[in-house]
């Protein structure tokens, strides 16, 4: 608990330096590799300029902190460190979670973003190696991105084309299952039958 209590300091006191021309605020382990810090710093500079909105990143390994409770303390550092209106996209690695916080709301369905464009390139496979969390966090970001600017009316030209891919590949795997366990059902059924 000393250690977490330390680390939120050192975080409140640094906050300010780290973050005065940067949208990343936090990234102390490289979760967020070079390639897509530089994408993330044009794409927020244009919706910033074109919404007035600031969409910030902070992702983490290990924070020092064990429970829910430990990472709301955590989010309230950053978030009570930038100004209305802003969005941030939070990463726990060790703790295998991803939030995002805006103020506003502007209607978004923040746990969609998560679940269809974050979660799947992370389910890809077991290995969760900083590549893949930067595309998972830079997928959801660059969807978070288009979101607002929508809300808006208007377009970004620094955004990606966000992958879906992830999100096809469950579904399609879902529908395999589903109906592998519907055809074998079928044929116990059958097989009980013949037995008879």
């Amino acid at each position: 608990m000393k250690q977490f209590l330390w680390l939120t300091l050192w975080v409140g006191l640094t906050l300010p330096l780290i973050s005065q021309n940067h949208f990343i605020l936090y990234n102390p382990d490289g979760l967020v590799v070079p390639k897509s810090q530089s994408f993330i710093q044009s794409l927020s500079s244009e919706l910033k300029n074109k919404t007035g909105i600031s969409l910030y990143v902070v992702a983490v390994d290990d924070f020092g902190g064990k429970s829910k409770q430990d990472r709301d303390i955590f989010k309230k550092r950053f978030i009570s460190q930038v100004s209305s209106p802003y969005a941030i996209v939070f990463f726990f690695k060790s703790h295998q979670k991803i939030d995002i916080a805006m103020e506003p709301n502007l209607g978004i369905d923040k746990g969609r973003i998560i679940s269809q464009y974050m979660v799947p390139i992370l389910m890809q496979d077991k290995e969760m190696t900083h590549p893949k969390i930067s595309a998972s966090i830079l997928n959801g970001y660059a969807q978070l991105a288009d979101e607002i600017a929508h809300h808006f009316n208007v377009r970004l030209e620094e955004n990606l084309i966000v992958d879906q891919s992830g999100v096809q590949d469950y579904v399609h795997y879902l529908i395999y299952v589903m109906l592998g366990m519907m055809f074998g059902l079928i044929g116990f059924i059958y097989l009980a039958r013949k037995k008879r």
